[in-house]
């Protein structure tokens, strides 16, 4: 399948049918931040339809790819927040565990592999997740939106209208609050000392 800049430029010529190609490429990666933010649930596939409903109209409007992601995650972000609001619960995210569409696919699972280092990478991943999620609200979207959804500090700041010191700011105190929630050999293993 072609890029997403790619499919974004045919999708603002050839119209639905390019589009729909678009949104297939997108949706996996979206769908995990959106999970990441509310939890596994029926509100999920909405909040995904919506902002997707809302790239669709404004569409025209997306300069580049570089601009195309940071505008869905702040589109799927501010849905989530009225989601949250709306279900009185904004400070208490759930992360989904072990669903077809979480982001645990990161773990290795090379042939090969021994069952007791797959379980040593699972707990890791567990014990991060943990920790992230006990992070302040803004400080844990900037790192899921940085770290595991990679955009760039401006992109990061273009999706949660914030400048660039900010972003790097969140970075920089989760970091340290993460320094002192981990066990100090995942510090280490992290980069973050």
């Amino acid at each position: 399948m072609p890029g997403t800049g790619i499919l974004l430029r045919r999708a603002q010529q050839d119209g639905r049918p390019a589009f729909d190609r678009l949104q297939r490429s997108m949706e996996p990666r979206l769908r995990r931040f959106i999970t990441r933010l509310v939890g596994n649930g029926d509100r999920v596939r909405d909040i995904v339809q919506d902002t997707f409903l809302a790239l669709y109209i404004k569409l025209e409007r997306i300069v580049s790819e570089e601009h195309l992601w940071p505008f869905v995650f702040r589109v799927a972000r501010n849905l989530c927040y009225d989601e949250l609001r709306r279900q009185n619960r904004f400070e208490i995210i759930a992360v989904s565990h072990g669903s077809e569409h979480s982001d645990d696919s990161f773990i290795p699972m090379a042939t090969g592999r021994r069952a007791d280092d797959i379980t040593h990478w699972v707990m890791a991943v567990s014990l991060v997740k943990n920790a992230v999620d006990q992070l302040p609200e803004a400080q844990r979207q900037t790192l899921i939106l940085h770290f595991e959804e990679n955009l760039t500090y401006e992109q990061t700041a273009e999706a949660m209208g914030v400048d660039i010191g900010t972003v790097k700011s969140r970075i920089h105190h989760a970091r340290k609050t993460l320094r002192d929630i981990l066990p100090e050999g995942f510090v280490r293993a992290l980069g973050f000392e």
